[in-house]
């Protein structure tokens, strides 16, 4: 009521300002979200007050307020009624539609997921599904997005950058080493077996996602991501001839691709998901190591 008050105030203003010359007989005043118009016909002045605000899809009109002034004579009138008129995004001008260059998408956050490595051929020719499923994780820390709508449309393009982290443990008595050149699985005679063995390898990632239902707090989104290694390295714990504990460590390249690349896809509510990836390319380069194409499912939270 205070601001109506201050309105109609301003307007007895407006009102013996009127007599003057100066202002022609037909006023239009914006004062913060109210317009005020004043018009004069036969010595009888009206003056109307209007509602104005436009937010997103929603226009309000409302009269808030109608005086009419003559002489001997006053009516004044206070409404509390308004419509509202929703206008489809598309047929708004061009120039006021919702075009902005950020949208929201799911890329950054940390993630972890259980890793593995289906079965292959080793080059004796022997299936080989070694690797230990239920200690084997990847962890995803994607560190920077960017995202844009594609056109008019409700998809969104997402690029950025992570890192992702391979742990992949191997089954009892199972390792990776170099011979000849060659990454090669390998196992020793009983009594002298591999207490455990683990795989470490690093990658840049860069993705190129498309993502859709971008109005509603569900998402979805698929595409390819880009991995440039960083750092592998191969670990294997046993006892030695003297029952000792010894650690035994292969740094290097271990012929795992220097570049390779994940399909991906991704989905989720808010801020919490799950995704799917699969290398099309085995981890190791060709004719240099076990043929293994990753594949992994583990869930996301997003920053």
């Amino acid at each position: 009521m205070k601001k109506i008050e201050t309105i109609i105030a301003f307007l007895l203003v407006a009102v013996c300002v009127t007599a003057s010359p100066v202002l022609p007989p037909d006023t239009t005043f914006h004062y913060n979200d109210r317009k005020v118009v004043i018009s004069e016909e036969n010595n009888e002045m009206n003056i109307s007050v209007y509602h104005r605000n436009e937010q997103g899809d929603t226009v309000q009109s409302q009269k808030v307020y109608e005086g009419i002034f003559s002489e001997g004579r006053s009516i004044e009138r206070v409404y509390q009624n308004h419509f509202d008129i929703a206008i489809p995004s598309i047929l708004k001008p061009k120039s006021k539609r919702n075009r902005n260059v950020d949208a929201s998408s799911h890329w950054a956050g940390f993630g972890i997921g259980f890793a593995n490595l289906p079965e292959g051929l080793d080059f004796n020719g022997e299936l080989a599904s070694i690797t230990n499923q239920s200690r084997s994780l990847q962890y995803n820390l994607n560190l920077i997005e960017k995202s844009r709508l594609l056109g008019n449309s409700n998809f969104t393009g997402i690029i950025g950058m992570g890192i992702q982290f391979n742990a992949i443990h191997w089954q009892t008595n199972k390792a990776i080493e170099v011979e000849d050149y060659k990454s090669i699985i390998t196992t020793t005679e009983p009594g002298n077996e591999y207490r455990r063995s683990r795989l470490h390898y690093t990658y840049l990632t860069f993705p190129f996602l498309i993502e859709t239902n971008r109005s509603s707090l569900f998402f979805i989104n698929a595409g390819v991501v880009a991995k440039v290694k960083t750092a592998s390295s191969s670990k294997i714990w046993k006892n030695d001839e003297r029952g000792n504990k010894q650690k035994i460590k292969h740094p290097g390249e271990l012929n795992i691709r220097p570049v390779t690349m994940d399909l991906l896809v991704q989905g989720g509510f808010n801020d919490f998901g799950f995704f799917v990836s699969y290398s099309p390319f085995s981890l190791f380069n060709e004719n240099k190591g076990p043929k293994a194409n990753q594949a992994t499912i583990g869930l996301q939270l997003y920053f």
